[in-house]
């Protein structure tokens, strides 16, 4: 039995030194397990919903009757790990593809981000695109954080232990495990720390920028703090429609902002929030939510300061629902279960620890987004890396957001793939 259970790195490496016949003989299981039939799971739990195309067949109604210049605006945030500008590349391609906005705005528009007493330097950059279908009577702008800038600041406490004096003693494989927890496992300790608020501030600096209006209100290049309250952007913030994806801790960056911006509103006297002080508790957020985190993110925080009440706010006979933060906070929480890193929220996960004024209303997708493979027969395997980061690269995911599910124009890979179990509910 001792000899079946030959490691896999013992075979990768048998098959690089020479044996030709057995090289041959793994790969072709492999290839042969490639060409089956995909049986990845999608389990979708929740109450029907109608994804970003929705949005913008509203807009182009809107648009229509009137000199409405609404627009689809949608914030995506990355979690850990080190990013670099651009990282949405290949989800925002797919997604336009399966929105039919196959017209981009040949250059983006970018912003260096920044708020006064939070951070000494830059928060992070803030890249904005373009999409329009060819009748250009849709319109979605696509705004793109990278603040991972201001964790790698502190990740220079331990970037000695990247350096030759100490990989040299590693395994090649052991080597590239530590060399990704260097880099990814800080990130959520980092936050729980004195970077939460400049982190934090990232999120409500790039969602103010959201609000500034239409594609021509942004200048090419801007180096500097946003003002909620200048221009137009309390009438700009009523007609438009906004949305969040996010990857892993970014889950947790966006319902922390989310929650401390809608609190600064209701508490703010200025006669000028008055009319935005109506306008969110209006509004419904969707915040898509690729490798969910909240679950594990929630352990040794202090909890939110209003719990157990969604009835109470949010409900139309709900005596507290003039003072709810969001009309709903739809969230769409994907997680593969061989994701070690990820996790889906439970009903109850939503009444005990989010705030009940944001009215979370939780869709949970367990979906496979990396194929298992049988080790010889022995065992089945998922690579846990592509587990947590391969949800670009899913039909089925971006289908989800682009169309929902439960509509009529639900994508035929959702209703072909994915099994629904719809909730109801209050």
């Amino acid at each position: 039995m001792r000899k079946i259970k030959i490691p896999l790195v013992v075979l990768l490496l048998i098959m690089v030194s020479g044996c030709s016949s057995i090289a041959k003989g793994i790969t072709q299981a492999i290839l042969e397990q490639s060409d089956e039939e995909d049986t990845r799971a999608c389990y979708v739990e929740g109450p029907a919903s109608s994804g970003l195309e929705t949005l913008l067949k509203e807009q182009e109604i809107e648009r229509a009757g009137s000199q409405s210049t609404r627009v689809l605006k949608v914030l995506m945030v990355h979690g850990i790990g080190r990013h670099i500008p651009g990282y949405s590349g290949r989800l925002t391609e797919i997604l336009m593809r399966e929105l039919k906005l196959g017209i981009r705005e040949e250059n983006y528009k970018e912003i260096v981000l920044h708020e006064p007493g939070v951070w000494d330097g830059p928060l992070g950059n803030l890249r904005i695109s373009r999409y329009m279908n060819e009748a250009r009577t849709r319109d979605l702008l696509f705004y793109e954080l990278t603040w991972s800038e201001i964790t790698e600041q502190e990740k220079t406490i331990i970037e000695f232990d990247d350096s030759k004096e100490y990989t040299f003693r590693r395994t090649t494989l052991n080597g590239a495990m530590k060399t990704f927890v260097n880099s990814h496992i800080p990130d959520p300790l980092i936050f729980l720390g004195e970077a939460q608020l400049p982190i934090l501030a990232s999120v409500r600096q790039s969602f103010c920028w959201m609000t500034q209006g239409d594609w021509s209100d942004y200048a090419s290049f801007t180096d500097g703090p946003c003002d909620l309250l200048s221009g137009s952007r309390v009438q700009q913030t009523k007609e438009d429609d906004y949305a969040f994806i996010t990857h892993s801790l970014g889950s947790r960056i966006v319902i922390d902002t989310v929650r401390h911006f809608g609190e600064q509103a209701l508490k703010t006297t200025a006669p000028e929030f008055t009319e935005l002080k109506e306008i969110f508790p209006a509004k419904n957020l969707p915040v898509y939510m690729l490798a969910n985190q909240l679950p594990l993110l929630e352990l040794g925080r202090k909890r939110a300061a209003v719990r157990g009440k969604i009835a109470r706010y949010c409900r139309a006979d709900g005596d507290l629902r003039d003072q709810r933060i969001l009309k709903k906070l739809a969230i769409y929480a994907f997680s593969d279960p061989n994701d070690v890193l990820s996790y889906p929220i439970p009903p109850k996960f939503a009444n005990d620890y989010l705030d009940s004024r944001l009215c979370p209303k939780v869709t949970n997708i367990a979906i496979n987004v990396t194929k298992p493979i049988s080790l010889f027969g022995l065992s089945d395997f998922a690579n846990p890396a592509a587990a947590h980061a391969d949800y670009e690269h899913d039909e089925r995911v971006i289908a989800l957001i682009a169309h929902g599910i439960g509509q009529k124009n639900t994508a035929d890979i959702v209703k072909k793939r994915c099994s629904w179990l719809q909730t109801v509910g209050d």
